[in-house]
């Protein structure tokens, strides 16, 4: 928290010498959980963002339009109630206002969850590998990744009576660019290791095995190396979704 408090002073400061770039847009999401056996459980989930406003800034054009997509799927497995480890692999589609770039990451995650009171606390550190492709240059680079995660969720009903529900929920993440792709925007480290933070504040409905959930979402990035920033305010609409395999094979033997 005290990382991401200096990183957002910084950006403030900064705002009167650099040229920021304000984006506002709307980002869905879908996830789906799912037991494998035992202890293995698995995660898939689709991601999008897209610019809703045409802007100019410093005589240079920023159009609308879609600019990121993410699928990604995950092995998770349940060490206690409390750990666990995961892998898995995704891949993005990017177009940065024209310039396009496709990219393959490789995941290995932990995570640590404890309750406080009511209140359901995450912790989720994470190592990417990510192998971004320049779609104009057919050039391959490399970036090293880490993201730490610190996610809370409220829930506005007696846990102990039932499972279904409004909550509330807000999160941060911060990203530490080890080593920065040098072919493209997309992934590099422009100069700084902590280059990128999002802030989440959200809310949303428990039914059950799906939560739908509305929030705002914050991301703050270096874009360049002349330590130019982008701030992207997204409109976040996710959705949870929990498969029972049992029921699953059931409808497969009707």
């Amino acid at each position: 928290m005290r990382s991401f408090l200096l990183l957002l002073t910084v950006f403030v400061m900064q705002q009167t010498v650099a040229q920021t770039l304000n984006l506002y847009g709307i980002s869905p999401s879908y996830s789906q959980m799912g037991k494998i056996s035992g202890k293995w459980s698995y995660n898939v989930n689709a991601t999008s963002a897209i610019n809703m406003l045409n802007q100019t800034v410093e005589k240079k054009h920023f159009p609308a339009g879609h600019t990121h997509m993410v699928l990604q799927a995950m092995s998770i497995y349940q060490l206690n109630k409390k750990w666990s480890v995961g892998g898995g692999y995704a891949f993005g589609r990017h177009n940065i206002f024209g310039l396009r770039e496709n990219e393959n990451r490789l995941i290995a995650q932990v995570s640590y969850q404890h309750k406080l009171g009511n209140v359901v606390i995450t912790h989720r550190g994470r190592f990417e590998w990510r192998q971004p492709v320049n779609l104009q240059t057919h050039i391959a680079s490399q970036a090293d990744i880490g993201r730490y995660q610190f996610w809370v969720t409220y829930p506005l009903y007696d846990v102990s009576k039932t499972k279904k529900g409004f909550y509330l929920t807000a999160s941060n993440e911060a990203f530490l660019y080890f080593k920065g792709a040098t072919n493209g925007p997309v992934s590099s480290r422009n100069g700084a290791l902590l280059s990128e933070n999002w802030t989440h504040l959200g809310g949303g409905y428990n039914a059950g095995k799906t939560r739908a959930e509305l929030g705002y979402c914050f991301q703050a990035l270096v874009r360049n190396k002349v330590q130019d920033y982008r701030f992207f305010n997204l409109l976040q609409l996710n959705v949870y979704h929990t498969i029972n395999w049992d029921d699953v094979q059931y409808w497969w033997y009707m």
